[in-house]
């Protein structure tokens, strides 16, 4: 049984004194905070330049777009007609519409072994990475995150985008590359 008076208070102060950040230490893990428990997430806001469809640049910090995979330099597709396009360029290009003149805002939550920078950025409140795989230039990475799963479903049921003509996902044309470069 806890008494009440001051030193049942100093007690419990202390106590809440070390429970406290080993909580919020607890917290941050579980919600994926950073790329170690405890780290907080990095928040970015300036210019952005688009560098690719899935990658910026913010006050010259690099960004990827958490989530989404884009095409990647020298990837072809076709469109709908059969004519081939540089669909990195394009995928590029739509991004960089998206943030011309805007404040970019990114929340930066992850930062792989190589030092490459992950997060989620958003222009007037809508998330860039939802908007490029709602629009069709991106793909969802659904293997790091489910969260853009209805919005492809979208643009391929529409056939925005890429989906309007044949594209390789990026990944598989990536592995592709490797196997006949190994060649």
């Amino acid at each position: 049984m806890l008494r009440k008076g001051p030193v049942s208070g100093l007690l419990l102060a202390a106590a809440l004194a070390v429970a406290g950040p080993a909580m919020a230490q607890t917290n941050q893990a579980a919600k994926g905070r950073g790329p170690i428990a405890n780290t907080p997430d990095q928040t970015l806001k300036g210019t952005a330049m688009a560098v690719e469809g899935d990658l910026l640049t913010i006050n010259g910090t690099a960004v990827r777009l958490m989530g989404i995979d884009a095409p990647d330099p020298g990837q072809k597709c076709r469109n709908r007609y059969g004519h081939e396009l540089d669909c990195f360029k394009v995928a590029t290009a739509v991004l960089a519409n998206m943030v011309k003149g805007e404040e970019v805002n990114c929340t930066v939550t992850e930062q792989d072994r190589t030092g490459e920078k992950k997060g989620e950025c958003r222009v007037r409140g809508v998330d860039l990475g939802a908007a490029m795989v709602s629009r069709g230039w991106a793909f969802q990475y659904a293997s790091l995150s489910p969260a853009y799963q209805k919005g492809e479903a979208y643009a391929q049921s529409k056939r925005m985008g890429l989906w309007a003509g044949q594209v390789e996902k990026p990944w598989q044309w990536r592995s592709r590359q490797l196997r006949e470069n190994a060649k």
